[in-house]
């Protein structure tokens, strides 16, 4: 492996860690080891100066300081490992084990049975702990009796028992810590390793999905990243109630549907009532007749029975508001679909969709992920701190925002935005784009994804572009689907004379250039359009939409404030100068 890659690789694993010592695998040595390859030699130290690293295996070591292209701030504070461990022999907490049926043998490698503080009270509980190798991060505790009293000693960020997982095997991923003893106690198959999450179901879901507010909660996917990529396939098994069915659902929404299977436990509530009330057999039998997530391929109709009656009972799919209500009457953004976005040069498409993305951050918590090829992210930073202060970034006629203005608006959008930066190292073809974006995905929970603007796209074969940009639109279409995201992909249109644009003139999908499958394959389609002359006001156009339900064809007037780039509805008494809207 080259040095640089080596760095690459180690900064992928630190990205997952909190400041502290911790062990790993050492990329380096790991895949040519005939003996001990599950051994974690590898020493990492992260702390405010910055990061170390040493392998006791092949002796590579390294490290960098806080100066390199690296940001500390996501990187959590956590408390030191746990050095001690509380005494595990006390024998209520191990009959309450026992009586669901958990094996002697995997209490004794998985559990602590002893004792807790529950609101001043100490009595019996479980301890399930979280570790590193040989290091336990946290602990989390659980009452041993019927009154599901839980607390943690340190944080549980991670998935429990990923300590455990074999590189190659399949991963299945349960809801709670006792439904993962329950799995190891049948025995499972030496290719299936088995987690549970760190936090469990949210409580609260809206409408069967799980909240954007939510998001953060799902960290210990990101952190898992390496194991999610190596497992061939990732086997869901959550609650058989409301909060588990979202919690499925957005799962299977951060790391994409193509490798994941869904457990079907019946009537049963989660594996550990499956144990107690059918035993090991069972649950095995459940295990191999596990089905992938409708995807691709032929399914018989009783796979799409529920998504049925969801439909009978709540309606068709709605989608989230534009933030300009004008334009609400027009269109929704919905999850799963691709819009197109077109227009002449300078009629401020690229602005535009900020202003939406920033509007669902505002209104929705919704998180993006950016692909701008003509943005660099610094400068992007700054207009969409713009829209959001509604203040000047730079000095000029009017009060620019304050330095307190600025540092809080990034804070904020560093919440709620990711940038691929075409300068460094971020991919210029598509199937590179959705890997990144996939990656934004399962890091941040966002929901959108702009791409901006096609032209820059490497296409493997250019005398067949009508194919390519076939092809291109149905990767990105199974990649907002599989994600449950929405893509807005930017396209200029063909070259037309001027003389043509003239008499308002308005492009649509048939104009973009290289292929008509811009118009057909696009869930929605809008074309910005600015008068020449800046009489008239600047206009959207939709000229497509899929669905009649998420919105309709037609025309919707608006206003541009381009001394801080915020787009709003039309007002009369529109004004403007002669400075062209794109960046």
């Amino acid at each position: 492996m080259k040095e640089e890659h080596l760095v690459s690789a180690i900064e992928q694993v630190v990205s997952t860690l909190t400041m502290g010592q911790h062990k790993k695998h050492c990329p380096l040595c790991r895949g040519s080891r005939t003996k001990n390859k599950h051994d974690k030699s590898l020493s990492i130290k992260i702390d405010a100066k910055g990061v170390q690293y040493q392998c006791h295996h092949c002796d590579v070591n390294g490290g960098w300081v806080n100066s390199r292209d690296w940001s500390f701030e996501t990187i959590p504070m956590a408390r030191e490992p746990i050095a001690d461990l509380p005494q595990s022999n006390n024998e209520v907490a191990r009959k309450y084990l026992q009586g669901r049926h958990i094996a002697d043998s995997v209490i004794e490698s998985h559990a602590i049975t002893g004792t807790r503080r529950f609101n001043g009270q100490v009595i019996p509980a479980v301890g399930f702990p979280y570790r590193d190798g040989d290091l336990v991060n946290a602990i989390k505790w659980r009452s041993a009796d019927t009154d599901k009293r839980f607390s943690q000693e340190n944080v549980c960020e991670d998935f429990f028992n990923i300590d455990s997982y074999v590189d190659g095997n399949d991963l299945l991923i349960c809801e709670g810590e006792i439904d993962a003893l329950a799995w190891i106690t049948s025995n499972l198959p030496d290719n299936i390793s088995v987690v549970s999450i760190p936090n469990g179901a949210p409580s609260k879901v809206k409408d069967g999905k799980i909240t954007p507010e939510d998001d953060k909660k799902f960290a210990y996917i990101w952190r898992a990243k390496r194991e999610l990529e190596s497992a061939p396939r990732i086997i869901l098994n959550t609650d058989n109630d409301g909060p588990g069915k979202a919690l499925q659902e957005e799962i299977v929404r951060r790391i994409g549907s193509a490798k994941v299977w869904l457990v079907d436990l019946e009537d049963h509530k989660d594996a550990s009532d499956a144990l107690e009330k059918e035993g090991t057999g069972y649950l095995l039998g459940q295990l191999e007749d596990c089905q992938p997530v409708p995807m691709i391929g032929l399914h018989g109709a009783e796979v799409f029975s529920d998504a049925v009656v969801d439909l009978y009972n709540n309606g068709q799919l709605r989608g989230a508001r534009t933030g300009l209500s004008s334009l609400d009457k027009f269109i929704q953004i919905p999850p799963g679909m691709v819009t197109v976005v077109t227009g002449f040069p300078s009629s401020g498409k690229s602005d535009f969709i900020d202003q939406i993305c920033l509007n669902l951050a505002l209104s929705m918590n919704y998180k993006t992920v950016f692909c701008s090829f003509e943005k660099p992210p610094e400068l992007h930073l700054m207009q969409l701190a713009q829209k959001l202060t509604k203040r000047p970034f730079f000095k000029g006629g009017e009060q620019r925002m304050s330095p307190e203005e600025r540092d809080h608006a990034q804070a904020w959008l560093k919440e709620h935005f990711l940038f691929m930066d075409s300068r460094r190292d971020s991919p210029n073809d598509i199937t590179g784009i959705l890997a990144t974006a996939s990656s934004a995905v399962m890091r941040m929970g966002c929901r959108i994804l702009v791409i901006d603007p096609y032209n820059y796209i490497t296409l493997a074969n250019r005398t067949k572009e009508s194919d390519e940009i076939s092809n291109l639109l149905t990767e990105v279409q199974r990649w907002a689907k599989s994600h449950d995201a929405h893509v807005f992909f930017i396209a200029h249109p063909t070259k037309i004379s001027p003389d043509r644009r003239g008499s308002k003139m308005v492009v649509n999908g048939h104009d973009i250039a290289g292929s008509a499958a811009w118009f057909a394959k696009a869930d929605i389609g809008i074309t910005l359009w600015r008068d020449p002359y800046d009489i008239a006001p600047p206009e959207a156009h939709i000229w497509k939409v899929r669905w009649s339900w998420i919105g309709k064809h037609g025309v919707c007037p608006l206003k541009f404030d381009r001394s801080i780039g915020c787009w709003s509805d039309f007002a009369p008494g529109f004004d403007d100068d002669e400075e062209d809207w794109d960046f």
